[in-house]
């Protein structure tokens, strides 16, 4: 018997190793196709804005031409000559100011006058699972986190969140509590509700102070102030990450987004 339990518990801690192993990469996938996915984002609007910038560098290429080409033709008096003269200066400057415009503000970053406090979101509850408790209770703690995180890996994301808020009404203080929590506020990204998933991914951070989730989540709240619009605090959070996880891939993450929008102006 003794035997028995030594070698079913090698086999849980095996069994727990490999799962934070996988996961890990899964994450690591993720996070790979968001960073291409942010690449060519970045790459269409840099793409973009240099059109813009050669189209009006040959729109003032074919002013000044226009303008020698008048100056050659004209045949005026000294004063009017000097005003002539006086006139392509203004036009030329104006020119190089409209260049050096274009170049700055592609590269430009919109900096807050004002650290205003993170806005406190929308609480979010989600009670869906209790109609489903039973049949969630016929599995056990490690059953259950990895039958629904395959539904996340399945894209079902509603049943994920039901899962998830299973999981974490029955076995609280599971040893995969954070990760489910975690997987939880992707879910309910995944459908679009950044308010909801942003109250979630909150508590990732203050539940569980050592989970290896926290970095993440703080990324993810980062996205989720993005798509709301709230560009302050997204670039706040952005910046956070940048200076917390240096030469991370969640770093590189965070920068692409402030990239993106200093290119548009955020």
């Amino acid at each position: 018997m003794f035997l028995y339990a030594v070698s079913y518990n090698s086999y849980a801690e095996n069994s727990d190793v490999l799962m934070r192993m996988y996961e890990r990469l899964e994450m690591i996938r993720i996070q790979m196709q968001q960073l291409t996915e942010e690449n060519q984002q970045l790459n269409k609007k840099i793409i973009s804005l240099q059109d813009q910038q050669d189209r009006l560098y040959q729109d003032l290429s074919k002013k000044i031409e226009s303008l020698n080409s008048n100056l050659q033709k004209s045949n005026v008096n000294a004063r009017d000559a000097s005003k002539s003269d006086f006139q392509k200066k203004e036009l030329i400057n104006e020119s190089a100011t409209l260049k050096n415009n274009a170049v700055s503000g592609s590269n430009k970053a919109i900096i807050p006058k004002d650290e205003n406090e993170l806005d406190v979101a929308k609480s979010y509850q989600n009670n869906n699972f209790k109609s489903k408790l039973v049949e969630y209770q016929l599995k056990n703690e490690v059953e259950l986190y990895r039958s629904t995180f395959q539904l996340v890996k399945n894209k079902k994301y509603s049943d994920a969140i039901d899962g998830f808020s299973a999981f974490l009404y029955l076995f609280p203080q599971s040893n995969y509590a954070s990760n489910a929590q975690y997987w939880l506020s992707e879910s309910i990204y995944a459908l679009g509700d950044y308010q909801g998933s942003m109250v979630n991914f909150a508590k990732v951070i203050q539940k569980y102070p050592n989970s290896s989730k926290i970095a993440d989540a703080k990324l993810k709240i980062g996205y989720c102030y993005h798509s709301i619009k709230k560009w302050k605090e997204a670039r706040f959070i952005f910046q956070g990450i940048l200076k917390d996880y240096p030469n991370t891939s969640l770093s590189q993450l965070a920068k692409k987004k402030i990239q993106s929008m200093d290119v548009e102006g955020r």
